[in-house]
């Protein structure tokens, strides 16, 4: 049996399976006392002598200490005492209490059943755990198991010693705590809903399991990774930091992103469900619900996260810092690796790749280091179990760290990988022309209206052209399918569609039809997106960046009215003749399908003539056209509000067949505008009604016509106005220079004689 070290002359005593030291502590925090017992000590200073065997465990409690007003000199137990410190110190309160796990028999076993240690070593030769001994309460069912189901290598004296000595553990921990624990989880399962102190809110917080937060009214899933008690230094002392992550996708991987929260104190009892973390076995809507719901969306997400995906979607966005920045309702391109390349920064439309990272979903407390997932099951360390050399399983969470989605599978537990998944995918905004991060649940599969080529108003020989060319790049893959390239690699890959004629003639709604046939992406950019200030640079960055796109998302690129950057080149505008230039090039390794826009062709430059794969002209519209355009417009209407609106055939007569509707010459735009201010006059009148179907009758569409009508009278009005003045400006203008050229004839006629006469002079002279 195990001796303590006695004084001289005095017999040796049993050491206690549990030692209780007392340490006094200066300010400093410099230990000058150190007290034994086998029993619990108040402060009250002993005399105790430095025990030097070593018990099973030993409860070692620190206690401050200042030093009373004079006091004779001297050392404390042959220490020397800080200065100013007198001999006998007076304590004040107690700084901190843990336990000292010495027995290499308790280690190995805990060890054995720790399968995430939350920050715990298991391996050092002297383990301390600090009160209230989160560990070991939180291992305390793994702990009897393990006494009783010891592996087979043990022997009888080591497994029995073993056995022992976690007995005493539980018999330790069953007296400071039983009751409370007991008194604890009676809350919990109160018929009255479960609640929680703060003082015992831990046993709930057990690192490796799953707790929830409240995000954006859904609960998020995250995996303990340490819990502690914020410090006095911090922000709400004695609120509890969890720590805690979830798997998102940074820098070309899916991986562990940490985040930290802080569980401010309350006192009595609380609602378990009303606190900022959840434990999994309380989430409000069930715990396997909830759990199958958001494997779902991490498998999706897993989906999203392998290739640009064209995705319909209708919710709240979040920005790169986790912020709302609104409501959208439209077509995205999820895609994680192009958001990892671009982010969305200021200067991703000037082509710099900037670092991108996942929007922080928990502002305040700090981002916190990564701890050591564990890969391996939990085993004894001791001589026999190395000895048998036996293969370890993988752990839970072996294989969640740095997944490549388009390389490597799942993880073998990819049930649990897949449940803590973000549910905040990265997406580019086709309408809007820029990144954000949308949430998963809320992103649906693209409904392509392939009927809508089918209504576009043009000759049926320019469709069937069209139709020919283009369904070359509709495919299922999203992919764009190249085209015989140039001689030299990586040119002429691409289709340019140059597509001319007056405003409102169908140019914009030919892209668009074909994006729905070809069931691609369409990246609409105006000369706003490309760049402001016209410099080449500027527009060469920004046209390179969403070229790259267009062909990373296997999208259509629509350029509407190009001719701000196409015009000729001019010998004195070395401005201009850079835009071109870079257009030029630009369009010249493009990889996809690009239509431009324009309705003033004879402004372009010669060069881009052989950069044009497929000119089509259009029309101005005749009467028939406008007739099929509104019979179609009239159509969809009722089609897409599901017998909502009405349109009779008396509107249709006089929208179709009336003289001042005819005489207004609408294009297609302005039929489009025509009829939903007609729409919204016909919702405002059945809204006061009080009925529930929307009738567009001929009055609303006059309405519309008056209006157009008195608005084109006053344009013609106003431009004959500005002609005149310009007319008027040009005669001045003439009659000036005019006025200026005889003034110079008559300059010149007296500078010839003056010269003559001088001359003349000079000859008598000679």
């Amino acid at each position: 049996m195990d001796l303590v070290a006695a004084a001289p002359g005095e017999q040796q005593a049993e050491v206690p399976d549990i030692l209780y030291v007392v340490q006094t502590c200066g300010p400093t925090g410099h230990v000058f006392d150190t007290r034994v017992s086998d029993k619990p000590m108040d402060k009250t200073p002993l005399n105790n002598p430095v025990r030097q065997n070593h018990p099973v465990i030993a409860i070692r409690t620190r206690i401050s200490a200042v030093a009373p007003p004079g006091g004779p000199p001297g050392h404390w137990n042959n220490h020397p005492r800080p200065p100013g410190m007198p001999p006998t110190p007076r304590a004040t309160n107690v700084a901190s209490t843990s336990m000292v796990i010495h027995s290499p028999h308790l280690r190995a076993a805990l060890a054995a059943v720790i399968d995430y240690s939350g920050g715990f070593e298991t391996y050092k030769d002297t383990m301390v755990v600090a009160a209230p001994y989160q560990v070991l309460i939180h291992h305390w069912a793994a702990l009897e198991h393990y006494r009783d189901n010891q592996p087979a290598c043990h022997d009888a004296e080591y497994a029995a010693t073993t056995a022992k000595h976690i007995d005493i553990v539980m018999s330790f921990l069953r007296e400071k705590y039983g009751e409370k624990i007991e008194a604890e989880t009676r809350r919990w399962n109160s018929p009255e809903g479960a609640t929680a102190t703060h003082s015992f809110f831990w046993l709930l917080l057990k690192p490796g399991e799953i707790i929830y937060k409240e995000e954006d009214e859904t609960m998020a899933p995250y995996v303990i990774s340490s819990v502690r008690r914020s410090t006095q230094s911090e922000v709400g002392f004695g609120a509890y930091v969890v720590n805690h992550w979830n798997i998102e996708y940074m820098n070309n991987r899916l991986q562990r992103h940490m985040y930290s929260t802080h569980v401010q104190p309350w006192a009595g009892e609380r609602a378990i469900t009303s606190l900022p973390v959840i434990p999994a076995r309380f989430v409000p809507g069930g715990t396997k619900e909830v759990a199958e719901y958001r494997v779902k969306l991490g498998r999706q997400y897993w989906e999203l996260a392998q290739q640009p995906s064209y995705r319909e979607y209708q919710g709240m966005m979040k920005d790169k810092d986790g912020n709302d920045c609104g409501n959208m309702s439209g077509r995205v391109v999820i895609d994680c690796e192009g958001w990892a390349l671009f982010g969305d920064s200021p200067n991703a439309a000037e082509g710099k790749i900037t670092p991108a990272h996942p929007p922080r979903r928990n502002p305040g407390p700090p981002i916190v280091q990564k701890d050591n997932l564990p890969q391996k099951q939990p085993h004894c360390p001791c001589d026999a179990c190395r000895g048998e050399g036996l293969p370890r399983a993988p752990s839970a969470f072996a294989g969640f760290e740095y997944v490549d989605p388009k390389k490597n599978q799942p993880p073998a537990n990819e049930e649990l990988y897949f449940h803590v998944f973000s549910d905040l995918v990265p997406a580019f905004l086709l309408g809007e022309r820029r990144w954000a991060f949308l949430k998963t649940a809320n992103l649906s599969e693209v409904r392509p209206d392939t009927n809508a080529f089918k209504y576009l108003v043009l000759e049926d020989e320019v469709k069937l052209t069209v139709k020919a060319l283009i369904g070359k790049f509709a495919s299922s893959d999203g992919k764009v399918s190249p085209w015989p390239s140039d001689f030299v690699k990586n040119k002429g890959e691409g289709r340019i569609f140059l597509l001319h004629g007056p405003p409102g003639v169908g140019k914009t709604c030919t892209a668009e039809c074909i994006a729905e046939l070809t069931r691609r992406p369409l990246l609409s950019l105006t000369s706003g997106d490309i760049s402001t200030s016209m410099s080449a640079g500027s527009v060469e960055h920004a046209l390179n960046y969403f070229l790259s796109l267009g062909e990373r998302f296997g999208a259509l690129v629509l350029l509407d009215e190009a001719d701000v950057y196409l015009e000729a080149r001019r010998t004195r505008d070395l401005r201009r003749n850079g835009l071109v230039s870079v257009f030029l090039r630009a369009l010249e390794y493009y990889k996809g399908v690009l239509f431009l826009t324009t309705n003033r062709v004879d402004a372009f430059d010669s060069a881009f003539t052989s950069r044009i794969h497929v000119a089509l002209h259009y029309k101005k519209l005749t009467d028939t056209d406008r007739g099929r355009i509104w019979v179609q417009n009239f159509e969809r209407l009722e089609r897409d509000s599901g017998g909502k609106c009405y349109v009779p055939p008396s509107t249709r007569l006089f929208a179709l067949e009336s003289p001042e509707m005819r005489r207004l010459a609408f294009n297609g735009r302005e039929i489009r505008n025509a009829l939903q201010t007609a729409v919204a006059l016909a919702e405002t009148e059945a809204l006061e009604d009080g009925v529930e179907t929307v009738t567009v009758g001929e009055k609303h569409l006059r309405s519309v016509a008056k209006m157009s009508s008195g608005f084109k009278d006053f344009l013609r009005r106003r431009r004959r106005v500005v002609n005149d003045e310009y007319e008027d400006e040009e005669e001045d203008e003439d009659e000036e220079e005019a006025d200026e050229g005889s003034s110079s004839d008559s300059s010149e006629e007296l500078a010839d004689v003056q010269g003559g006469d001088d001359y003349a002079s000079f000859d008598d002279e000679q």
